[in-house]
């Protein structure tokens, strides 16, 4: 199974590292590595997997997304084309269901841009470009909106962002004739949470929501028009832990019985089963196998669960135990600079 990973590099270094995951052992070796991006910090991919869509988060320069051809055996990158995303720290970036679209949204300049895709898979010409403001109360993350990633509803009918600066999910109406995103409504969070990372039930009717600044995750029940109703807020650390932390990425496996959340500090991931209402209860906390789980995947199979540690250079398997959710160390790391992203479909 091919494994895309991104990282925080250099041009000069690799900064795409293609991985092989064994799935009889859950061993990972090294296939091959992409050069020439600044950070390429988040990967997303067609569904056919013969395109790869980048976004460099780099400093206070304008970052860019690139697209990449895929050759689907060997998992070989062509360069395609790139556009700015005229926004600093471009941190994430989506497809729609259909694959028109490309979302990409800058963290640092608090912007999200809209780009459609061409026939050949290349990033078109930006079709809008839409600002978020304001501040929240923890002034030394919260001084700006900062949008740090986006979802797509399961009718392919809107965008939700979340806003780690203001404290809000912010959700658009993606008008596709016009090419532009129609702000509909705001959803606050507690203050000071700090919204990162979404995830929605496989049944749709429940987002899910990783808040970074207070290692918590709120469970959202969908009502109409995408009305965003609070059923459940619920803390990613062990009670006992007073040290410092914050949670990173979220996802939900494709049975829809279990969530995980990332811990950078506690350096864990947080396991829950979801009950029939959708609120969570916490089956255990494991350890993501190095520092700074910034992000994790699980393979389409539901079988593996994949750890990217940022400050340990390393990426981990684990085994998912199907009837708790429980992770279970494969005995298998492979060492890679600074990763950020782990991407598999």
């Amino acid at each position: 199974m091919q494994v895309f990973v991104g990282s925080y590099s250099t041009k000069e270094a690799e900064g795409i590292t293609l991985i092989e995951l064994n799935t009889d052992s859950g061993e990972l070796k090294r296939v091959s590595g992409t050069e020439g991006l600044d950070n390429p910090s988040y990967l997303t991919m067609n569904s056919a997997r013969t395109r790869l869509y980048v976004v460099t988060e780099t400093g206070d320069r304008p970052g860019n997304v690139t697209s990449f051809a895929v050759e689907p055996a060997s998992g070989s990158l062509s360069l395609q084309n790139e556009r700015s995303t005229l926004g600093t720290a471009a941190c994430h970036v989506i497809l729609d269901r259909d694959e028109q679209f490309l979302f990409v949204v800058n963290y640092s300049s608090g912007n999200i841009c809209l780009f459609p895709v061409a026939e050949d898979g290349s990033v078109g010409p930006m079709a809008d470009n839409v600002q978020h403001t304001g501040t929240g109360p923890q002034t030394d993350r919260q001084e700006a909106a900062h949008p740090h990633s986006a979802i797509i509803d399961p009718t392919n009918e809107y965008v939700t962002i979340a806003d780690l600066g203001t404290d809000e999910l912010v959700q658009y109406r993606i008008n596709r004739d016009a090419g532009k995103l129609e702000r509909v409504r705001q959803t606050a969070v507690a203050p000071g949470a700090g919204p990162r990372h979404m995830a929605y039930h496989p049944n749709g009717q429940l987002l899910y929501v990783v808040n970074e600044l207070n290692s918590t995750v709120s469970v959202f029940q969908v009502q109409q028009n995408m009305d965003l109703e609070l059923l459940q807020t619920i803390r990613t650390l062990p009670e006992s832990f007073t040290g410092s932390s914050t949670c990173a990425h979220i996802l939900v496996k494709s049975c829809g019985r279990f969530l995980y959340a990332s811990n950078r500090g506690h350096d864990s991931i947080a396991v829950f089963r979801i009950s029939e209402d959708g609120r969570l209860e916490l089956v255990d906390i494991a350890t993501s196998g190095g520092r700074e789980p910034r992000n994790f995947t699980i393979t389409p199979d539901d079988r593996f669960f994949l750890s990217a540690n940022q400050l340990s250079d390393t990426l981990v398997s684990y085994w998912i135990d199907q009837d708790t959710g429980r992770l279970l160390p494969t005995g298998h790391q492979i060492g890679i600079s600074k990763p950020v992203c782990v991407f598999v479909q």
